[in-house]
């Protein structure tokens, strides 16, 4: 082999067009789920996550079910969980739902194919990937509650401790106190009678 010859390369392919498009979504599901959603508090980001979830889940599970396929945007759990969550219908829109009318109702949808049920599933693989981590998050913020909460009462028994041998302490110097000035002082003699004696005398 000379000097000038270059090494050999295989040639490359172009990317399959399927698997660019479920990257790319892949990626808008990430980010709504890392910029919006999982920022929220743990109970309004895991009603998201959850919902997306089972929206996906239904959909890949009964693909050829209508009723899976799509969520009515009045429902009271799709206007709660994602429509008000900062990063929600990013994340819907991600995972490849879009508006649709039927029946003079608006709902989302997602139409069926190869290429759809592929981003549910890379979706899927995030949404359950990111419901670990606030559900870890959460029961890190429990623990540490409960942590505080123990070790105030325990701080508060060791004070009240303190507070009660403080007073004992404190009643056993009174009663000393008060022996040594029964002692230190004589009893008073006869009174009156002891005073005209020694006017007497």
């Amino acid at each position: 082999m000379s000097a000038d010859a270059l090494p050999y390369c295989p040639p490359s392919t172009a990317p399959d067009p399927l698997e660019t498009e479920v990257a790319q979504a892949r990626k808008l599901v990430l980010r709504a789920l890392d910029a919006k959603i999982a920022i929220q508090d743990d109970a309004t980001a895991l009603g998201a996550i959850r919902l997306a979830l089972k929206l996906a889940g239904n959909i890949l599970e009964h693909p050829d079910e209508g009723k899976y396929t799509r969520i009515k945007n009045s429902s009271a759990a799709f206007q709660r969980c994602l429509a008000k969550c900062p990063g929600g219908l990013e994340l819907v829109m991600a995972m490849g739902f879009r508006t649709a009318v039927h029946e003079f109702e608006e709902f989302w949808a997602v139409e069926v194919s190869p290429l759809a049920l592929s981003i549910l599933a890379a979706a899927r693989e995030g949404l359950a990937r990111y419901e670990s981590l606030v559900v870890g998050r959460a029961e890190r913020a429990q623990r540490a509650r409960l942590e505080k909460v123990t070790g105030s009462s325990e701080q508060r028994d060791r004070v009240l401790a303190d507070i009660e041998a403080d007073k004992a302490e404190r009643r056993e110097r009174a009663a000393l106190m008060r022996r040594d000035v029964d002692v230190a002082s004589p009893p008073p003699r006869g009174g009156a009678a002891n005073g005209e004696a020694g006017r007497e005398g």
